[in-house]
């Protein structure tokens, strides 16, 4: 653990080079520490001190035991930042640069984990038991929450409380964008490196969680994520939400058994890859962009790059609710500010959820659709064509969804604004 090394020994390991030049002192461990030691206290720089068998947290504790000093050659201000540069980079780095540069964003995040706690008024003993008391066997996550995940997860779970204890006070209200959004700004989210198909280019990883129900790619089961688990209001703030904002046709049909949860980054073009069909899209945050490019008339077998653009709609997530088929193309227009989006989908096996996974999804506002609500919702969206979506005005209470005319990319832009920002009566 990196915090174990003094504030000092890491503000001057984390400056030298592999052509800083060093010294060691006599020889004062034992066992085989006193062998190793041995061998690498030759050492006239950092370099060699490493491939003579030094490793990195050697440098630290020799260091804070006045075993090891730097004596003069090159030093920096810090290491590279490993995760900001390529691949390329990556590979063109000496190993003392690399070594270095993980163990200071490695320390980076340990500190400022560490400050969040402090300031949060937690210990490392509460989230512990908060993981453990959630983990209750098979763990669709992979592992437990860092302590940042955590804390944030935790206010936002505080905050759900209390905006749901408001909400029953005040006889039932819906739920308001602005509570949804307070909880999304606190969420604590993991860097996702498994949305590869969403990812935009040069990015190692997007702000992508999902709660509800997971397909898991271990024992081929669906379950319920261990973060609904652990912050079932978190969960239910946002599924009471969705069920004051769909339009009055949509109120006994559409269901859903998982939401993605998504902060600031625009999807690539892309087709879902584990979702049933029918989903409910809504953005939120202040931002300017980021509308939604979709393709109704997606026959699912054209390759990406072929897609005729005149043939998108392109939505305004910010002021409206999308219906649209999951597994048809679309993606997100670049972006300014702070934007966090909501999609309501159902999992390609939502017919083959376990008893007891359905009983835990049912706590927190998780109902996963029939077979003739998913009919419904899948003949609603229609084979393709220009009735493959529904588009509805997000403010709090029922409506009515309604198709509209879908925009080209030919038409001027404020054209293609008002197409989608203005209800059309009709449709189905």
């Amino acid at each position: 653990m990196p915090v174990t090394y003094c504030d000092n020994s890491y503000n001057e390991v984390m400056t030298w080079t592999a052509d800083t030049k060093i010294k060691y002192a006599p020889n004062r461990k034992s066992g085989k520490s006193f062998h190793r030691y041995g061998k690498y206290m030759k050492a006239k720089t950092v370099g060699e001190t490493l491939a003579l068998g030094s490793f990195g947290l050697d440098l630290l504790f020799d260091h804070e035991k006045k075993l090891l000093w730097a004596v003069g050659g090159p030093k920096r201000e810090t290491p590279p930042d490993v995760l900001k540069v390529d691949k390329e980079a990556l590979k063109a780095m000496n190993r003392t640069d690399l070594m270095l540069g993980r163990m200071y964003c490695k320390w980076k995040l340990w500190k400022a984990s560490f400050k969040a706690l402090d300031d949060s008024g937690m210990s490392r003993k509460d989230l512990a038991e908060a993981n453990d008391q959630a983990q209750g066997g098979l763990d669709p996550e992979g592992g437990k929450d860092s302590i940042l995940v955590a804390i944030g997860r935790r206010k936002a779970q505080a905050q759900a409380q209390k905006i749901l204890k408001q909400v029953e006070a005040e006889g039932g209200r819906p739920i308001t964008d602005d509570e949804v959004l307070s909880c999304l700004r606190l969420w604590g989210f993991k860097e996702n490196t498994n949305r590869g198909n969403v990812t935009p280019n040069g990015k190692k990883f997007v702000y992508s969680d999902t709660v509800g129900l997971i397909k898991m790619s271990t024992c081929e089961r669906t379950l319920v994520t261990v973060g609904t688990k652990r912050y079932p209001e978190f969960t239910r703030v946002i599924s009471k939400w969705l069920k004051s904002r769909l339009p009055a046709e949509l109120q006994q049909s559409f269901a859903f058994t998982s939401v993605n949860i998504n902060k600031n980054y625009a999807g690539r073009l892309h087709r879902d890859g584990n979702n049933a069909g029918p989903s409910v899209i809504k953005a939120f945050g202040d931002f300017k962009g980021g509308e939604l490019n979709y393709w109704p008339s997606d026959d699912k077998k054209t390759a990406l790059e072929d897609f005729d653009h005149k043939q998108k709609v392109t939505v305004n997530l910010k002021d409206n609710m999308l219906l649209f088929d999951g597994n048809r193309g679309h993606y997100v227009n670049p972006f300014k500010g702070e934007r966090f989006s909501l999609v309501f989908f159902s999992v390609r096996t939502w017919s083959k959820v376990p008893e007891a996974e359905l009983k835990k999804g049912a706590k927190c506002g998780i109902t996963p659709p029939s077979k003739k609500t998913m009919a419904v919702m899948q003949g609603l969206l229609g084979p393709s064509g220009d009735d493959g979506y529904r588009v509805w005005p997000a403010a709090a209470g029922p409506s009515k969804s309604s198709k509209r005319k879908a925009p080209t990319a030919s038409e001027p832009k404020a054209k293609r604004q008002r197409a989608v920002a203005t209800p059309m009566r009709g449709g189905r």
